[in-house]
């Protein structure tokens, strides 16, 4: 088992896993899921925590019609306990200023893994809870977009 402590490192475990893996600047991405619709996992590194950040986009906020927000909020925070060690969780401005929409606003799954000793399989496991966390927060998915 090798250390992983940087982006490059990620992006190889993520291979040698079998994932197909997009290195952009200061971020990996995969693809998590089903052929037809994956969910688009993005990886970067905290370097302030010495963490590795898993973000999952799920929706926006704009996709949860109003009617429904108070209730898939509600939702979210109930499922968060049994998605651990991922949680839900809305980006908003105040993590990237260029999110001045809140309906632009990415509702994701997030997690993140302290980066000291690392291990691929460490990181297989996370995105194992990844594909587990998506798979239990469907009903919440179901109730925020069609009520």
């Amino acid at each position: 088992m090798s250390q992983i402590d940087n982006l490059d490192a990620v992006a190889d475990a993520l291979e040698a896993g079998g994932y197909e893996v997009q290195q952009l600047e200061g971020s990996v991405s995969t693809a998590v899921g089903g052929a037809d619709a994956p969910f688009v996992a993005v990886l970067t590194i905290n370097e302030e925590r010495n963490e590795l950040v898993i973000n999952c986009q799920v929706a926006t906020l704009g996709d949860i019609p109003d009617k429904n927000v108070a209730e898939f909020a509600i939702a979210c925070l109930d499922a968060n306990s049994r998605i651990r060690p991922f949680a839900f969780a809305t980006l908003t401005a105040t993590d990237n200023p260029a999110l001045d929409n809140p309906d632009k606003w990415p509702i994701v799954l997030t997690d993140s893994v302290p980066l000291g000793d690392l291990s691929d399989t460490e990181l297989q496991a996370a995105m194992d809870n990844l594909w587990a966390a998506l798979v239990s927060g469907a009903d919440v998915l179901r109730i925020g977009i069609d009520g």
